[in-house]
């Protein structure tokens, strides 16, 4: 079976599975690229994928993610 795109997180729910607040994940998803916003006050759509690796620190594997290796 294929692996299907997992649903964007909340910010709220991005920061419980992180155990970081939510204004970190904003910080996150702006310096790393793992979230975005369809116009600058809706609410930030966070890639569960990224979110796992920057957590981890793995920077190596977040630039091989977002080139889509």
């Amino acid at each position: 079976m294929l692996n299907q795109p997992q649903k964007p997180l909340t910010l709220q729910q991005a920061a419980g599975i992180a155990g970081v607040s939510p204004d970190t994940i904003a910080r996150w998803c702006k310096r790393y690229g793992i979230g975005k916003q369809l116009h600058p006050k809706a609410p930030w759509r966070v890639d569960p994928v990224g979110l796992a690796i920057v957590a981890s620190g793995d920077g190596e594997a977040l630039a091989e993610y977002q080139r889509g290796n």
